[in-house]
Parts: structure tokens; C-alpha cells; sequence
């Protein structure tokens, strides 16, 4: 069977020659992170996927599912460790304030936070410890110098929120747009949330008989292996996604849960592997020994593909990246 290749588009390959080139290197469906695209934006990214040789078939929707993210923020920030920031509902931003404020989409989040908490930014390259709440206020201190950008994910290491099943007005106006354009999947972020694999199936119906997208379930949450039976039965394939799994339970503990969850995903679903497959690709022509390795050995324990993120969306080495990946994935069967 052919390892499949999933290619995420952003500004490295937002033209039609560039999708072209990662189709001709090997890939097989192209990813677009609906976290990033507005209706205009989605549209224009399926017409340069079209031209480029990948029909709406093989176009993949990453939609934002049960995730939670800085909404509005504006221009990134930079921030130095000790210092102090706001989280406050994206609704309840207000006037300027003296502090830097990180406008959250979802205020149940922000309202479930509590001192001594501990919230990662954007796959964890930024820490925030929770000092001070007052249910729709939020003060937190810097943990790593970093920068901030609007758009990234939050994760609170730990404990579980418990987020309401509710999809995001800005997932809902895409899957509308997915449906007219005949997209082939989408993908639902922490898909672990209950009841969030429902919502998006039941928003995700077509009209005039048409074949309803395909739903592929994001591991993204350490409570994905407890809810693993529920989270199949719902879904039509699973990515395990290393870069928000990690941010929720840290670099010690990735190895262990990585290897749970694969035990108990493969062999009864569509098995794919994300998160920093090749990342050393985003700035060399070629992967380190170890990436190759890890690739290999994730071929022979029957995952049937990956996704590449920051490969081809920003790298500049974006065909050769899906080069070297069928390559070694195909000598790793």
C-alpha cells in the first residue's frame, strides 16, 4: 500500500506552480488550516490546489473543532519571561489597557482557569503561569521569552476544561463553503472534546445527495486514548498530532503516550502521523538521520501516512521535503 503524503499550502506554496511541484515530488492530498482562511481565503487556496493537479478530493479542511486560540490580538508580541499578560474573552476585550491583553476565542476557557495553572502557547514555545483570576479576567506571568502571534493555540497542561461541543461560527461558515466546493475531508481539531465529532458531522451534511465529507478525528489531548472507542466510532480516520499533544503533556511524557496511542488506534483506523515529521526540512535541504529513522520505524508499525506542516507551508524546501518522506517511507515498508 502507498504511504500517503498530506502537504499543509501557506505562503511557501500559495501559488499554482508551487502545489504543481509538491504534487510531481509525490504528494497525494493537500492540507489547508482553516484556522488561518476566511470563505475569500479558502476559496482561492482550492482554485490554486485545482490548477495545481489536486481536485477537491484531495483537498483536507483543518478545521478548528473544540481548540482554542488568541482571537484579535493584531500584530505579533514579543514578551520576556517574568512578565505579566491579560486573557480575557475575545468579546470582552474592551478599551487599551497598560498590559498586554490575549484576546481568547472561547470564554468557557478562560473562565475555567485557575491560579497555579499553567497554559501553553503555540505548541508550548511560550508558558503561561495563571497568578490571578476573576472568571473573565485572567492574569498571567510569562514563562520563556517568546513571541505571541493572533491565530495560535492554547493548551492547558494538566487538566481537562471541559469545553462545550460547540463549533465556532468561523468553522461553520467553512464547512458551508467546503460542502459548495466538494472538499474531500475535514479534519476536527481535539476531536477528543466530547460530543465535538457529532457537531461537525451533523453541520457537514450536503444537500442534493451529494457525498458528505469524509471526518478525520485530531489526537491532540491525552484524554484522546481514554475517549479512543467513542472518537473511532465517529470518525472516518485519525491523525495523531504531536505538536498540541506535546504542549499538553510534555516532551517526557510524548514518547510514551505516542506509542499508546498508535497501540491503540492502529489496525482499526487510518492511521496518519503529524507534527514536526521532517521539521529540520523548514531550513535544510535535507533531514537529519534521526528523522529519517523515526519515519521508518513509524512505517513499519503500520501508520498509513503523514502530514507535513511547516515543511511546505513556510519552508523553502518544500518538493524536496516530500521527496526525501517517500523515499524513506517507501524503503521503510
Amino acid at each position: 500500500m502507498r504511504i500517503a503524503i498530506v502537504v499543509t499550502l501557506g505562503p511557501a506554496s500559495a501559488s499554482p506552480a508551487a502545489v504543481a511541484a509538491l504534487r510531481d515530488a509525490g504528494a497525494d492530498a493537500v492540507r489547508l488550516n482553516g484556522s488561518h482562511l476566511d470563505a475569500e481565503g479558502l476559496r482561492r487556496f482550492v482554485t490554486w490546489a485545482a490548477q495545481g493537479g489536486f481536485e477537491s478530493a484531495r483537498i483536507v479542511l483543518d478545521l478548528q473543532g473544540g481548540k482554542t486560540r488568541i482571537d484579535g490580538l493584531g500584530p505579533p508580541a514579543e514578551v520576556d519571561e517574568g512578565r505579566d499578560v491579560l486573557l480575557m474573552s475575545a468579546s470582552r476585550t474592551g478599551p487599551r489597557r497598560p498590559e498586554l491583553v490575549l484576546p481568547v476565542d472561547r470564554p468557557e476557557f478562560v473562565e475555567a482557569l485557575e491560579p497555579g495553572d499553567t497554559v501553553r502557547v503555540d505548541d508550548g514555545r511560550v508558558g503561561l503561569q495563571i497568578i490571578e483570576s476573576t472568571g473573565t479576567t485572567v492574569r498571567a506571568r510569562v514563562l520563556g521569552a517568546g513571541q505571541i502571534s493572533d491565530r495560535k493555540g492554547l493548551a492547558l497542561v494538566g487538566r481537562e476544561v471541559g469545553l462545550p461541543p460547540r463549533l465556532l461560527d468561523a468553522d461553520r461558515k467553512l464547512i458551508q463553503v467546503a460542502l459548495e466546493l466538494g472538499i474531500g475531508t475535514l479534519a476536527v481539531s481535539y476531536a477528543a472534546v466530547p460530543g465535538i465529532l457529532p457537531a461537525t458531522r451533523e453541520a457537514a451534511v450536503p444537500g442534493g445527495g451529494a457525498v458528505a465529507p469524509a471526518l478525520v478525528a485530531k489526537l491532540e489531548q491525552p484524554e484522546a486514548l481514554d475517549r479512543i472507542g467513542d472518537i473511532l466510532a465517529n470518525s472516518d480516520g485519525v491523525w495523531l498530532c504531536r505538536g498540541d499533544l506535546g504542549a499538553e503533556v510534555g516532551l517526557a511524557a510524548l514518547p510514551s503516550l505516542q506509542r499508546r496511542l498508535l497501540g491503540a488506534t492502529l489496525g482499526r483506523a487510518t492511521v496518519l502521523v503529524a507534527g514536526q515529521v521532517l521539521h529540520h526540512m523548514t531550513v535544510s535541504p535535507r533531514p537529519t538521520r534521526s528523522e529519517a529513522c523515526h519515519v521508518g520505524d513509524l512505517v513499519a508499525q503500520g501508520v498509513a501516512g503523514f502530514v507535513l506542516s511547516d515543511e511546505t507551508a513556510t519552508g523553502p524546501h518544500g518538493p524536496e521535503a516530500v521527496r526525501a518522506l517517500r523515499r524513506i517511507a517507501d524503503d521503510g515498508r
